[in-house]
């Protein structure tokens, strides 16, 4: 199942029309189901919601979201383990510089190969054009490793957007290939609102 480009979106909020401070992307990763299919026989491999080939990602953030952003800004980029090479390596390509790789620790995961279990996923806080400092008021105050229990397969943790709220209370922040609609947050993907109650 794949993404089509053209069920694309931007879901515009009310602010005055100006570039983006932060960018927050979830990509949808070339990905399968894991696990074994004797334990939910009727569950197929793929998943719940389009994918895209790493190249067609990058070829789609080229053409829509970089060049919304502002100078300078800052990015966070959702990865998993067997995508974080080639995530840094394409954003690094880009003209980013990496400050952290912030670590969600989803308290469970699968187990590949039958062997460790895979609880995390990264948050990756990227800048271009300059760092932009924190507020005041929360510097210091963050971790690099977050605590938060996954809920749905590829929602991600409110800490995570609190965190970045707090950073930046004061950016015009996009989120891209969300799947929930947030208050102060402009949005672009093909399932907006998807948790939304």
């Amino acid at each position: 199942m794949f993404v089509s480009p053209t069920r694309l979106s931007v879901k515009p909020s009310t602010c005055i029309a100006k570039p983006y401070g932060v960018l927050l992307i979830d990509p949808p990763w070339p990905q399968l189901k894991g696990g074994l299919r004797k334990v939910r026989p009727n569950q197929g491999r793929h998943l719940d919601y389009g994918t895209l080939s790493v190249t067609a990602i990058f070829d789609l953030l080229d053409k829509d979201v970089f060049s919304r952003a502002a100078t300078p800004h800052s990015l966070f980029i959702w990865t998993v383990e067997s995508f974080l090479s080639p995530c840094e390596q394409l954003v690094n390509e880009r003209g980013y510089r990496r400050h952290c790789r912030l670590i969600w620790d989803k308290g469970n995961g699968m187990a590949p190969c039958h062997s460790i279990r895979f609880a995390h996923e990264y948050l990756i806080w990227y800048y271009k054009g300059g760092f932009i400092p924190v507020a005041p008021a929360v510097r210091g105050k963050f971790l690099s490793v977050f605590h938060e229990a996954s809920r749905e397969h590829s929602r991600k943790p409110e800490i995570a957007y609190q965190l970045i709220e707090q950073l930046y209370p004061d950016a015009r922040r996009f989120d891209v290939f969300s799947r929930q609609s947030r208050q102060g947050w402009d949005q672009y993907g093909d399932q907006p609102g998807f948790f939304n109650l």
